[in-house]
């Protein structure tokens, strides 16, 4: 087998949760590292570029921004291929990170911007105009770039689109525009546009009336996506019996997808005046 390979199987056992429970030695994060650097050095692409993906995601070791975006620069000028740069400039931005000059992020963004088929480097132009890294904060340049990727179908940018006309930031407010925008985004499996289209449902919000079995659908839809706060809301529904059948079974089972996607599930229904509910049993 070579390195690659080997690091890879050392990978796929942390991943699986061997190194939580103790049938994987701590050693072996190192030897994973070990391995996927030499594959790096041999010329292999793709052992900077899950070296890359170790340091984003945490896996083994904690998650450390610098680092990720050195391996995936490697991959990158290896010809790994856009993913890599896009990796690079995506932490950059949300990791603000001031180590990388300005305007190599705008150089690289230029040099990408039409080569990119999935809209996300126009994606994350639009945000970086947005909150000014990189670039001068401009909304409405924000608004052209984020228009620009949804032209290739990008559908985080389409919910974006969805925000800027709901709050008029870089063009003129329309609600209407915003909620068009939403649904756009939730057929294109947009999980917040979907989230956003349930508590829509739920409430009632402009031309949208009220339909809790909507709400329901769409909730569920997201909870599924990995969405808590959904699960959550599905959950608190479930036990309260309100507006729709009580069914400890299902509150339970919501309530324990909020859990494992990460939302405060008990912080949110000591909010609500709900008590927690015991997933153990």
């Amino acid at each position: 087998m070579t390195d690659y390979q080997n690091a890879e199987e050392i990978k796929e056992k942390i991943e699986r949760g061997d190194l939580v429970i103790g049938i994987l030695d701590i050693k072996m994060v190192d030897e994973m590292i070990d391995l996927y650097t030499r594959s790096g050095n041999s010329g292999n692409a793709e052992g900077w570029y899950e070296l890359g993906m170790i340091y984003y995601r945490g896996i083994g070791v904690d998650q450390d921004a610098e680092k990720a975006v050195s391996y995936f620069k490697l991959a990158a000028e290896l010809g790994y291929g856009i993913d890599a740069w896009i990796k690079y400039i995506r932490i950059a931005y949300f990791a603000k990170l001031s180590s990388i000059p300005a305007d190599r992020i705008k150089d690289l963004v230029a040099d990408l911007e039409d080569k990119d088929t999935s809209g996300e480097i126009y994606l994350l132009k639009g945000y970086m105009l947005n909150q000014g890294y990189a670039y001068t904060e401009n909304l409405e340049a924000s608004f052209f770039a984020l228009q620009q990727s949804v032209k290739k179908g990008n559908a985080d940018a389409m919910f974006e689109l969805c925000i800027y006309y709901h709050y008029g930031m870089g063009v003129e407010q329309n609600s209407q525009k915003s909620i068009d925008w939403c649904v756009k985004a939730a057929e294109n499996n947009n999980i917040r546009a979907i989230y956003n289209l349930g508590t829509y449902y739920a409430t009632g919000y402009e031309s949208i009336s009220k339909d809790i079995n909507k709400a329901i659908a769409y909730y569920t839809k997201a909870a599924n996506l990995g969405h808590g706060k959904a699960a959550g809301q599905l959950a608190a529904m479930y036990i309260m019996g309100e507006e729709v059948d009580k069914d400890e079974e299902k509150a339970k089972m919501f309530y324990t997808l909020a859990f494992e996607n990460d939302f405060d599930v008990d912080i949110f229904f000591d909010s609500l005046g709900l008590e927690e509910i015991d997933i153990e049993d």
